[in-house]
């Protein structure tokens, strides 16, 4: 499995839901940039970077292919957000 190497993030200047923006750097090599950090009644969250399809539902252009690693990407950008 790669590892993460690097995690920014971007706090959102609004109120909204979006409190922030991740990028995330994997085994140094590669770069994933358009992660959100959203908020909501069940706490926080992290979506995967999407695009608007033309029916209008979203689909995500990056995306783990297992819980394991869609778990350490979402625990090591709100570790990275908590500690911003």
């Amino acid at each position: 499995m790669v590892e993460i190497t690097e995690v920014r993030i971007y706090k959102s200047k609004g109120e909204g839901a979006v409190k922030a923006y991740a990028s995330v750097s994997l085994d140094g090599e590669f770069v994933v940039k358009g992660l959100k950090v959203l908020e909501n009644e069940n706490g926080l969250w992290v979506s995967m970077p999407s695009r608007k399809a033309k029916d209008g539902s979203y689909q995500d252009i990056f995306h783990p292919t297992s819980r394991e690693a869609r778990d350490k990407i979402v625990n090591a950008v709100l570790d990275a957000y908590r500690k911003a």
